[in-house]
């Protein structure tokens, strides 16, 4: 039986924590860690990498001719 318990790094802090499926803010280390990465997705700090295959749909919207 293997008892050595995997460690990863926090995504946001990277502070090395044990995987363990009884972590509600798994891959994060903490509540704060994973509010912290939603923010960055939300502010737009962060993104997919790659092309998009459409613009942005209000960008001609804003345009006034």
């Amino acid at each position: 039986m293997n008892t050595a318990t995997k460690k990863i790094p926090c995504p946001s802090c990277k502070t090395a924590i044990e995987w363990r499926t009884d972590n509600p803010n798994r891959p994060f280390c903490s509540e704060s860690c994973k509010n912290k990465d939603f923010i960055a997705w939300a502010e737009e700090d962060r993104a997919m990498a790659g092309n998009p295959i459409y613009d942005d749909f209000l960008s001609g919207d804003l345009e006034q001719e």
